[in-house]
């Protein structure tokens, strides 16, 4: 395999669930759509958050649709200016996620739902059939930027019917491989841990 990729680097954000929405800004807040992003019906709102930890707090921007479960993404530095040094490398929150406590307008929360985002690719059905490969497979990729070449194991596959073909780092990943701007990457085989 030696597919092209677009990569992403996706920064520090919040999914919400409807239910926590309505508590934090309250019920049925409008919000408005500031970018739209690279997956089909997702966009950044101008709703931020403000996740506290045990040593610090950070903003964060809300992300829409909303989401059965809340969902807070943190980089690994992210964790330690927060002090939590709990958060499981994850796709999706499950029980392990670190406890923070978000702030908004209307109040404020204590969910366990900080996670590491997991270094992943999207694709839709087509892509993945073209490409030969399934939801939960892990990829490796080579990413090649101004700072040198860097291979990225361990790339977990998500399929959705909206989806587009796009691996999403975070941004510590994205740092490390020096990227800036629009990036490319290849997937170069299949990785078994």
């Amino acid at each position: 395999m030696n597919k092209k990729v677009e990569i992403e680097i996706s920064a520090r954000h919040i999914h919400l669930s409807k239910k926590d929405f309505d508590f934090l800004f309250g019920p049925d807040a409008p919000y408005k759509e500031i970018k739209e992003l690279s997956q089909k019906g997702e966009f950044a709102t101008d709703k931020l958050v403000t996740i506290v930890g045990p040593d610090g707090e950070l903003p964060a921007r809300f992300l829409s649709p909303f989401r059965k479960k809340t969902q807070v993404e943190l980089s690994l530095t992210d964790c330690h200016k927060l002090g939590i040094n709990n958060a499981p490398y994850e796709i999706n929150v499950s029980d392990g996620a670190a406890l923070v406590v978000i702030q908004a307008d209307a109040g404020e929360i204590s969910r366990k739902a900080a996670i590491i985002a997991r270094r992943h690719l999207h694709c839709n059905p087509v892509e993945a059939s073209q490409l030969g490969i399934k939801s939960g497979q892990k990829l490796m990729a080579k990413i090649k930027s101004e700072r040198g070449s860097l291979i990225y194991c361990s790339i977990e596959v998500k399929i959705g019917e909206n989806y587009r073909l796009r691996i999403h780092l975070d941004t510590d990943e994205g740092n490390a491989a020096g990227i800036s701007g629009k990036c490319f990457g290849y997937l170069i085989d299949d990785w078994r841990d």
